[in-house]
């Protein structure tokens, strides 16, 4: 295939559908290229749920623009004939000056957002089935969730082709550059052209957007689902999402939504990756040790028997945070890359902002701290 289109979206994952979605529903002529159907599990965007929270640990200045996507992924689960997003509320622990209960009360007092402090006596009383160590804290944020990930792309997929955008599966973006003012892609299928091009593409980002390279590694990550040995950690009888601050380990973790138990990751460490093309499916028997460990620790009424395992791929930038940026030496490309494993609640968000950005040049969410210049100039 080929022709001529007002942008080009490589990367047809969690961010490129939602691009390819606020593109077209303002009117442009998009379209979105990807080698896998959107929802696929080659990538980062896989594993049945992700959790979105508003009480940002990772850095305050993420918090404007999850409230935007907070607002962005309700309008989108209220046009979805499937459930996207179930509120829960989030249960956080950890050290008192650990990264995540200190980056809560500072995300919290800057923008006076709601958390409510817990002791282990008020967590064993209203979350029976959770355990706090001694000298850990805990914190509730009423606005933590669930988003259903791989139907969450899926339904940007389908809004964005409903509004007029096409989504070609089976083409991976080979080349691309910028000359005489418009921009060229080459794919395994054929040749495009456009005034404007956005780069989404996960844990392809080392070969797509080479500026990036020196700033960015892959890790492999492991999900577990464990049985649960009765009704506590059930969704329907109240049981939150979490995370656990413990040493090197933040694990965090879904109640059971199904018959797959409860799942539970490791959102520290990893497995070193060279190229998205090894990724490694097996269990790796360290991991799962530590999965188990942390449910005796923490979860001391969940089974322990594995009942299913998948691994995807944190795309990790050397700080931790987003690059979100016009790609150096270009006019007309922009692109998202980095998301170092906490990219998915933002992608709504994040596509409107490359949409933003590929219209304008401009956008009014505040970007700046995301920025490719932060690395620039660093040996």
């Amino acid at each position: 295939m080929s022709g001529h289109f007002d942008c080009i979206v490589i990367g047809a994952g969690a961010v490129g559908t939602a691009a390819a979605y606020h593109l077209a529903t303002r009117g442009h002529k998009v379209v979105a290229l990807d080698p896998h159907p959107p929802g696929h599990d080659k990538g980062s965007s896989h594993g049945d749920t992700r959790i979105i929270r508003l009480v940002y640990f990772e850095h305050p200045d993420y918090v404007p623009l999850l409230k935007r996507a907070f607002t962005l992924w309700q309008e989108l689960d209220d046009r979805s004939d499937t459930a996207l997003f179930t509120q829960t509320g989030i249960l956080q622990s950890g050290p008192r000056e650990g990264k995540v209960i200190a980056g809560m009360r500072q995300a919290a007092e800057t923008y006076g957002l709601l958390i409510e402090p817990l002791t282990a006596t008020d967590v064993a009383n209203t979350y029976p089935g959770f355990h706090l160590r001694d000298g850990d804290e805990a914190l509730f944020d009423p606005n933590g969730g669930i988003l259903a990930v791989e139907d969450c792309v899926r339904s940007h997929a389908d809004f964005a082709t409903a509004a007029g955008a096409s989504i070609n599966v089976g083409e991976r973006a080979m080349q691309w550059q910028e000359k005489d003012g418009q921009v060229q892609v080459v794919t395994e299928a054929g040749n495009y052209t456009a005034d404007r091009l956005i780069v989404s593409p996960g844990a392809w980002a080392p070969g797509l957007l080479p500026a990036t390279r020196r700033y960015i590694h892959l890790l492999r990550k492991s999900l577990f689902w464990f049985d649960a040995s009765d009704d506590t950690y059930d969704l329907n009888k109240g049981s939150p999402v979490f995370l656990f601050e413990h040493g090197p380990h933040a694990f965090y973790g879904f109640p059971v939504i199904d018959d797959k138990g409860i799942k539970v990751a490791d959102h520290q460490n990893g497995l070193p990756l060279a190229v998205p093309e090894q990724l490694d499916r097996h269990v790796d028997p360290d991991e799962l040790e530590a999965a188990s460990l942390f449910l005796r620790n923490h979860l001391p009424r969940a089974g322990h028997q594995l009942n299913h395992h998948t691994t995807c791929m944190y795309t990790m930038s050397d700080d931790g945070h987003f690059i979100v940026d016009r790609y150096p030496g270009t006019d007309h490309v922009y692109f998202a890359a980095g998301l170092s494993g906490h990219g998915f609640k933002f992608a709504t968000i994040l596509g409107e902002v490359l949409a933003d950005l590929a219209i304008d040049g401009r956008t009014e969410h505040p970007i700046d701290f995301l920025s490719i210049s932060r690395f620039l100039g660093h040996s």
